[in-house]
């Protein structure tokens, strides 16, 4: 059935805001996502400035956008990696869970410092509609620690126990987006930042110069995290 006016107008929406994003990742991915221009962007796509502006109001919506699509694809490139071992132990699928979140931020590298990088300039900070999407990326690490918790590895609560404002803070974040107890969402963040730090390390060149990549550490600190849980 042919498409009315309407619906062409859209599509074509839709598909030049693809355009305008994928031209933007590619000018990332030379020049970093610090100095992202719009001008630029929209030069290399033969619009101009203020025909950019149709599409993105503003910077901040273009980071915005791209900043989503990160999002998804990190939890895509987790949630794939347990598919064929949905029946395995907690340590192990925590470990696949490992291996693919540092093969996805080598291979996505632009993604992961718009992510968890340097701000890039002029952009506000992620509003309340991005904070689902963000957390998608931390659901599949947290079922896998409610799975620890089931088979006994995992105590909970957890110690010491989380002064009053951490309390209220966590059960808050828990009660909008995840619905899980908040020593979960805790451990899970923690192990998240944990991670995402030796990455920063890696990917940033921070590395002492002995060693010749990070998979050692991260090898290592891995297997420190699913000690941390066995308590």
């Amino acid at each position: 059935m042919p498409m009315d006016r309407e619906s062409r107008r859209e599509k074509k929406q839709l598909d030049t805001q693809e355009e305008i994003k994928t031209a933007a990742w590619n000018y990332i991915s030379q020049h970093g996502a610090t100095s992202l221009s719009l001008r630029a962007v929209a030069s290399s796509l033969g619009l101009s400035a203020p025909a950019l502006y149709r599409y993105f109001p503003s910077k901040n919506h273009l980071v915005l956008a791209l900043i989503h699509d990160a999002f998804l694809s990190l939890r895509d490139a987790l949630d794939a990696s347990l598919i064929p071992i949905p029946q395995a132990s907690w340590d192990d699928q925590l470990r696949c869970l490992g291996h693919a979140y540092r093969d996805w931020a080598i291979a996505q590298s632009e993604s992961f410092f718009l992510i968890f990088g340097d701000p890039v300039p002029g952009y506000l900070g992620p509003p309340d509609e991005l904070l689902p999407v963000a957390g998608q990326s931390l659901r599949v690490l947290i079922e896998v620690i409610r799975k620890a918790a089931v088979a006994g590895a995992l105590r909970l609560p957890l110690e010491p126990a989380p002064n009053q404002h951490l309390q209220i803070s966590l059960k808050a974040w828990s009660d909008a987006i995840h619905k899980t107890d908040p020593d979960i969402l805790y451990l899970a963040f923690i192990i998240a930042t944990r991670v995402q730090g030796l990455m920063l390390a890696e990917l940033g060149r921070q590395l002492p110069p002995f060693f010749p990549d990070g998979s050692g550490l991260f090898e290592r600190e891995l297997e420190r995290i699913i000690l941390d849980i066995r308590g």
